[in-house]
């Protein structure tokens, strides 16, 4: 197969992976799940000339690595959910997912647009965009949650036109480099 039929496969895969674990997690009435996996997905956007970026965790790890952190209790989807949790999400975001284009420091530029809390997934969705001209050489350091649990898997798809890269982080694997092509 061509290179990129290749990562084209392991992307489906990695979302097949997913959604049959997030099928696993259906209907059980648990605050714990048997997996620890995000899905991140950043994909460049011609008309607009900006990254759109979508992050996906289970609710209760991401509130329990803000807790951690800074000591925060954001109560997502609740009544009592915390005014400012923005702020918290964004401040976590940013110190944990570090995106360099072409030798420059670019994550601190993410713009948060909005996050979602969907009850029937346990997840929360957090997105983001980041205007930027589209980059040539990529360096993504990724150790979002890893703090919080040894087994944590984040799946980062990112896209620009018909170029794809896609990596499945842990722990002790949290870069990725590449040449767009």
């Amino acid at each position: 197969l061509p290179e990129n039929s290749k990562k084209q496969l392991n992307i489906m895969k990695y979302t097949v992976i997913i959604f049959l674990v997030s099928l696993l997690n259906l209907g059980q009435n648990k605050e714990l799940h048997p997996v620890h996996f995000s899905v991140i997905n950043m994909e460049f956007n011609d008309e607009k000339q900006e990254f759109d970026i979508s992050f996906k965790f289970f609710v209760n790890d991401f509130e329990k690595i803000v807790d951690k952190n800074y000591n925060v209790v954001l109560n997502f989807g609740k009544n009592n959910q915390l005014k400012d949790c923005n702020k918290y999400i964004d401040k976590y975001i940013k110190k944990n997912l570090i995106l360099v284009f072409d030798k420059k420091s670019v994550g601190k530029k993410m713009q948060q647009v909005k996050f979602s809390v969907k009850s029937e997934e346990k997840a929360i969705w957090i997105y983001y965009k980041l205007s930027i001209k589209k980059p040539h050489k990529v360096l993504i350091r990724n150790t979002l949650l890893n703090d919080l649990y040894n087994d944590q898997k984040n799946l980062f798809i990112f896209t620009i036109d018909k170029f794809q890269e896609a990596k499945k982080f842990e722990k002790n694997d949290t870069d990725l480099q590449f040449v767009v092509k």
